[in-house]
């Protein structure tokens, strides 16, 4: 290689870095530096052209190795190096249209460096034809395949690293086959002219073989890729089904979604982005009224700034917010939906926006207001029956009081009708008293009601030992107590239900057999089953009867004394433990009273 042509070399090197610098002082650098070599390369030519001797050859350096024109890069390298700092300064443009025309600049000064190359590399030296292209060193050629190559990559446009690097099947297929078109033709061409050059085979026979050996080659290649492109597509079309599959059912899902709830979707900052119809139909906005907005076109007023801040705070941690919140629709009427707020999370797990699914519950909400009503109006109904059942007991006291004065007059100082009125009148003054008592009890249970850890078998030992040991001693009763759990209840309220289940078994005994009683528990998943069991009579037309309403009594009133009002206590009791209670009887066969308990009350 000739010294000015390794300075050339150089030089456009150093114009590629200086290129890096964005700088006007390293643009003009460059300019000149290009310039330099085009106009050495351009004096160079003007040598050869018109056979003169400008003295450029060996202005650096004196060549003494060379006889003919010594120290001068051959014009082949002068035009080389003419077409490159041209494609240089062309690649430094802005303009679009000038990196295309460069494009192909590149791609001239390639192929008849490819050509310089591959004709030394093929051993054609010899061929007169060609002294022009092969005046030049073959390093030289090498030089300006590999500058050429790697500047025109710089240079390509961003279609043809798509077109080459993408992972589209035309991409794939160009890095497939483009190698092996390269080296097979070099290596396969190589191979000819060498056994050509070599006598070793005629160029007829040569060519006939490269041909043949060519097709074979190139038949089983294609079948390769044939086979791996079959195979891709197979699991495209699989992925292609199970895809199709896949957004059929999210198809389905989204139909279920859009036609049991009210969908909406917004981005990161509530600003709404889709609405689906039963949206637009509660709220009573159209598409075009909603997208674009925020929910604030339809709230209501009801809530609190706090609200919403919790609620923001919630979603924009990337939780899920569920709650009820009241709304406004267009017309100014009101309702309640039940929100659940998904937030969506993009790859770097930034929130892009919010999916919210929301359930008409207006009606459940007045069910619930209702209820709550219901309620306050119960409870002012239990201090009503206390208050009247309180003042009520004032007067009858007075009224037993004159009676008692009565009954102290001898008895020959009053008739006998005035003696059966105030014999009538006690007696009744005594049950109107128990009846408000009993209205008293029942208004107070669950006054004040405290869960608490019971022994069962406690509360019975305290029943029999305490309460009713005298009604046991009378009837002669004898009660049988199983083994009874511990279990979280309201302690005075069960005290109460027990009682009064084993004072009526008590009561309600056969004349002439003793009352036999016997307590026992079951146990399942959620419940304690209790059962208080006697031998008495039963209960007559049981099944046309509710024994559990107030003031409803067992038999006829002549028979047992009683208020009617023990049963209701125990009901109320039940079913303030949120249990049920129920009776099993026949007349004349005794009475089994059952009722539950839950296992995990709170």
């Amino acid at each position: 290689m000739k010294f000015n042509t390794a300075l050339s070399f150089f030089l456009l090197s150093t114009c590629v870095l200086f290129f890096i610098k964005e700088s006007k002082y390293y643009k003009s650098l460059n300019a000149i530096i290009i310039s330099g070599v085009l106009f050495l390369a351009s004096l160079t030519l003007l040598e050869y052209i018109f056979s003169i001797n400008l003295g450029i050859d060996t202005i650096f350096i004196k060549d003494t190795s060379t006889t003919v024109l010594p120290g001068r890069m051959s014009p082949i390298t002068a035009v080389g190096f003419l077409l490159l700092g041209i494609a240089i300064w062309g690649m430094q443009s802005k303009k679009k249209q000038t990196n295309k025309r460069t494009q192909f600049v590149f791609i001239v000064i390639i192929l008849f460096s490819l050509f310089l190359v591959l004709s030394y590399f093929l051993q054609m030296p010899g061929e007169e034809n060609l002294n022009f292209i092969n005046s030049a060193a073959f390093q030289t050629g090498l030089m300006f395949f590999l500058f050429s190559s790697i500047l025109s990559l710089k240079n390509a446009s961003k279609k043809f690293y798509n077109l080459v690097l993408s992972k589209y099947a035309g991409s794939k297929l160009i890095r497939i086959i483009v190698p092996y078109n390269f080296i097979m033709i070099l290596l396969m061409s190589f191979t000819l002219l060498y056994l050509v050059n070599n006598n070793i085979v005629s160029f007829n026979f040569g060519f006939i073989i490269y041909i043949i050996i060519a097709l074979i080659v190139s038949i089983f290649y294609i079948i390769g890729i044939a086979v791996q492109i079959n195979k891709r597509d197979l699991e495209r079309e699989i992925f292609k089904n199970s895809l199709y599959q896949t957004n059929f059912e999210l198809k389905q899902f989204k139909q279920a979604l859009d036609e049991s709830s009210i969908v909406v979707t917004t981005d990161a900052n509530g600003i709404i982005t889709s609405v689906n119809d039963k949206f637009c139909e509660i709220s009573k906005y159209s598409r075009d009224e909603l997208i674009g907005k925020t929910h604030k076109i339809i709230n209501s007023g009801h809530h609190s700034r706090a609200f919403f801040k919790e609620l923001w705070g919630t979603i924009k941690s990337g939780k899920v917010w569920i709650g009820g919140i009241k709304n406004r629709a267009k017309d100014g009427s009101f309702y309640w939906v039940h929100t659940s707020i998904i937030p969506f999370k993009n790859e770097k797990g930034e929130i892009y926006q919010f999916l919210t699914i929301r359930q008409d519950i207006t009606s459940l909400t007045m069910l619930s207001s209702q209820y709550e009503n219901l309620q306050l109006k119960n409870k002012e109904i239990e201090q009503f029956t206390y208050i009247a059942s309180h003042d009520l007991q004032e007067p009858l006291r007075s009224i037993r009081g004159m009676v008692n004065i009565l009954k102290q007059k001898k008895i020959n100082e009053i008739d006998e009708v005035t003696n059966n009125c105030v014999n009538f009148i006690d007696r009744s003054t005594t049950r109107m008293s128990s009846l408000i008592k009993g209205l008293l009890d029942y208004s107070r249970i669950g006054a004040d009601k405290v869960l608490q850890e019971v022994n069962i078998n406690e509360i019975l030992n305290t029943i029999i030992i305490n309460d009713l040991s005298g009604n046991i001693k009378d009837s002669n009763a004898t009660i049988e107590v199983g083994q009874l759990p511990t279990i979280k209840v309201y302690k005075k309220e069960l005290h109460l239900l027990f009682l009064n289940l084993i004072s009526n078994a008590i009561k309600f005994h056969k004349k002439d057999l003793n009352p036999q009683i016997k307590v026992s528990v079951d146990r399942d998943d959620q419940y304690w089953k209790f059962s208080v069991t006697d031998n008495g009579i039963g209960i007559e037309n049981l099944n046309n009867r509710n024994i559990f309403g107030i003031f409803q009594r067992l038999n006829r009133r002549g028979n047992f004394d009683g208020t009617g009002i023990g049963l209701a206590h125990c009901d109320k009791i039940v079913y303030l433990h949120g249990g049920e209670i129920w009776v099993d009887s026949e007349l004349g066969e005794g009475t089994t009273f059952y009722f539950t308990i839950p296992i995990n009350l709170n």
